[in-house]
Formats: C-alpha cells, sequence, structure tokens
C-alpha cells in the first residue's frame, strides 16, 4: 500500500471522492460525540454507526491481512457464545447479550478497518470527539452530583457522579482515553488551545474523580502514567523529556491540590473514604466476589460449552465482574480461549505499533497505553460490552495495520525507537 494512501482522497472516482470522505468524517466524529448518551436503548450510537458504516463500505474498509487475528478471534468468540446460547433459546434475554457481543465486535472491526486505510485523518477526527463527548458526558454527571436543577435523581441516582450512563463504574472509564489525549498533547506540546485543553482535562478528571470508582480512579492513574512513561522513553529530544518532566511534577501538584480541595466537602470526604478502601465489604468473604470467582473454577472445567450469559449470576448471586471467567462461563471454552488469544494478539500489535517510528506513533502510544490497563482492568469488571472497549481495540488494530504498511511502503525508515 503506497503511503499516500493516509493523507490521500479515497480512490473511487475524484469526482465524488471528497464529498464521501467529508461525509465519512462527519458521521465518524457524529459517532463518538454521541457516544455519552448511552442510558437509553438503543442510543443514538447505533442509529449513526448503521449510517456511518454504510458511508464507508462503498470506499473507505480496506482488508488488510494484518487484521486476521482481530477478525478471527473476535469471531470464533461470538460462534463460542452461540453454542453457549442453545440451551437458553427460549430466553429472549440470553439472546439478546450475544446479539449484542455480535454488534461489539463489529464496530470494533470498522474502527480497524476506517482507522489503518486513514490514521491521521480519522484518529484526529475520533480525538476531537471524544474530548467533546467526555466534556458533555462530564458536565452531566457533574450537574447530577451536585443536584443542579433536580437532577441528581436522574444523573447521580446512588450519590455518585454517572450522567447519562447506567453506571459509575463504566461511566468513570470511558473518560479515560480523551484524558489521556489531551493530558499527552499538553505533555509533549502538540496540543492546541493549552488553556482550553487544561480545563477540559480538569472538567473530565472532576468526573472521574465524582463517579467514586476505584477501578476508574487507578485505570486513569495508571493510564497516565503509562502513556506519559513510554512517551518519555522513546522520544529522542531532550526537550521534550525535560516539558514532559516538568508537566508530570506540576500535574501531580494540581491534582493533589485539587483533591485536597475536594475533600474540604463532608459529603465528598466521606464518600471517598468509604469508596477509597482497597476490600470493599462484596468483595471479601466466603459470598465475596473473589471468593465467588475461586469457587467457580472447578465448575469451569465441567462446562466445556459454558453455561450460557447469565447463568453464572443464577448459581452464585452474582455476575463474575471478571471478563475472563465470563468469557468461558458465557461463550464456552472456544469463546474464553478466543478472547485470550485476542488478548495476547492485541497486547503485541500494540507494542509493534509504539515502538516504531510512524507519523501516527504518539496515537499507538495513548491508545495502547488506555487499552492495556483496560484489559487488566478486565480481571475486577465486566468489560466485555464496553462501546470504548470496542473502540479502543478496533484502533489499535488499525494503526498496527498502518504501521506494517508504512515500514513496507517505507523500506528504508528505522522500523524501531
Amino acid at each position: 500500500m503506497s503511503s499516500t494512501h493516509y493523507n490521500s482522497p479515497i480512490e473511487a472516482g475524484q469526482r465524488y471522492a471528497l464529498p464521501l470522505e467529508m461525509l465519512q468524517g462527519i458521521f465518524i466524529w457524529l459517532l463518538v460525540a454521541v457516544s455519552w448518551v448511552v442510558a437509553i436503548e438503543p442510543a443514538p450510537y447505533e442509529f449513526v454507526f448503521l449510517v456511518t458504516l454504510a458511508l464507508f463500505v462503498p470506499c473507505g474498509l480496506r482488508v488488510s491481512r494484518q487484521m486476521a487475528p482481530l477478525i478471527v478471534f473476535l469471531l470464533l468468540y461470538n460462534i463460542g457464545g452461540l453454542f453457549a446460547l442453545l440451551p437458553h433459546l427460549d430466553s429472549s434475554k440470553a439472546a439478546r447479550f450475544i446479539t449484542i457481543s455480535w454488534y461489539m465486535a463489529a464496530t470494533g472491526v470498522f474502527f480497524a478497518f476506517a482507522s489503518a486505510n486513514a490514521p491521521l485523518r480519522i484518529i484526529p477526527i475520533i480525538r476531537n470527539a471524544y474530548i467533546v463527548a467526555a466534556i458533555a458526558a462530564s458536565m452531566c454527571g457533574l450537574i447530577g452530583y451536585f443536584d443542579i436543577a433536580g437532577m441528581a435523581e436522574l444523573w447521580a441516582p446512588i450519590s455518585r457522579a454517572q450522567g447519562t450512563f447506567k453506571d459509575p463504574n463504566v461511566f468513570g472509564t470511558y473518560l479515560i482515553l480523551p484524558a489521556v489525549f489531551l493530558v499527552h498533547g499538553l505533555a509533549t506540546g502538540t496540543q492546541r488551545w493549552r488553556v482550553l485543553a487544561v480545563i477540559a482535562v480538569v472538567i473530565i478528571l472532576a468526573g472521574n474523580f465524582l463517579a467514586f470508582s476505584r477501578g476508574a480512579w487507578l485505570a486513569m492513574f495508571a493510564s497516565i502514567t503509562l502513556s506519559v512513561g513510554l512517551t518519555f522513553m522513546i522520544t529522542p529530544s531532550m526537550a521534550v523529556r525535560s516539558r514532559i518532566m516538568i508537566y508530570a511534577v506540576s500535574g501531580i501538584i494540581v491534582t493533589v491540590s485539587l483533591i485536597a480541595f475536594a475533600l474540604g466537602f463532608d459529603e465528598i470526604r466521606e464518600m471517598f473514604g468509604e469508596r477509597a478502601k482497597l476490600i470493599q465489604s462484596y468483595d471479601g468473604g466466603e459470598t465475596g466476589r473473589f471468593a465467588r470467582q475461586l469457587n467457580s473454577i472447578p465448575l469451569l472445567f465441567q462446562s466445556p460449552n459454558g453455561l450460557g450469559p447469565f447463568v453464572f449470576g443464577k448459581i452464585f448471586g452474582e455476575d463474575p465482574h471478571n471478563v475472563y471467567l465470563n468469557a468461558f462461563f458465557s461463550y464456552g471454552w472456544l469463546g474464553g480461549l478466543s478472547y485470550l488469544l485476542l488478548i495476547a494478539a492485541t497486547i503485541a500489535a500494540g507494542l509493534r505499533s509504539v515502538f516504531t517510528r510512524t507519523p501516527w506513533q504518539p496515537h499507538a502510544v495513548v491508545i495502547f497505553s488506555v487499552l492495556t490497563i483496560t484489559i487488566l482492568q478486565g480481571v475486577q469488571i465486566d468489560t466485555d460490552h464496553w462501546r470504548h472497549f470496542y473502540l479502543e481495540l478496533g484502533l489499535m488494530w488499525g494503526l498496527y495495520a498502518a504501521t506494517e504498511n508504512w515500514l513496507r511502503s517505507n523500506p528504508k525508515k528505522p522500523a524501531t525507537v
């Protein structure tokens, strides 16, 4: 593939290429921009995705062999889900669960194809849209938390910010990728409108903090740390490294100061003290999350075809809250093993993209950092139906395919850092 594919109009009739490319950009921006509205079903995201897919199918989605692992493992994973569903065909809830899994996989493959063909055009569009969406989501969460205009019952029903999301834990993790994009841009000096960017970061971090999700807190901190650390490692510029160090120290001071200020409010301090405990009451004990997960392992070896969706909760009283266990129980051994292989292949592809010098290497660093932490977070929460997880997954594979094509088209370029 020629390197000109990354910034040139789509090759499908020069007379129609530019308008189609513009429409594709508008709708992929809109797709990501409406992703914060998820409390209603079907969400606007679903309708916009169908239109966006229709615009990209005629010209804009090129199949690449580098994405074969993504497609094959997702296919096997969901085929496993179909087999596990067979004993529960009378359950509309179970059937809907598997249908959503197929749909989520389709969105991941779409983002992979779209970004692989034009990473320098598509990734900035998605980045901009996601930042706008995160600000909107955070503002709703803050309005709900502080009960502005009586919105607490709707947007913070359990005294934790969740905005238009059904779960504050998902809300908190949704905000991570746009926050890391902004922090990375500020630290490397590539972010435009820096004052506005700083304000956006503060709003997004406030939303994440007031969600009072331990997983989202840790994931935000770890994602920012990993992205900054990788950037520091791979950049050849001492000026950029110095800037990163200055911003890192300044960021820590500002963040600690803001948290200290927030903890001055009794309600926030009490909730923070409760949620900051490493082990909650529902985690420990004989009937807690961790014991439940351990006790389920013998049953796993007795169920090659899995148990089917939601059966785990009926047996043990609650869902596994572990995406890897859920992969085996809800999708069978075929689905579980395929999911593990998908994760391993994704990490390998991500590392390849991060440590290869390409024009989109900074994007690869940010997406890899957030996706890796999201993958680790799957140990304590079910991430298999998170829209933003499949967005990150697809973008990572798209950048990997673009990187391999770039290396073939530019054999004289230095391959690695």
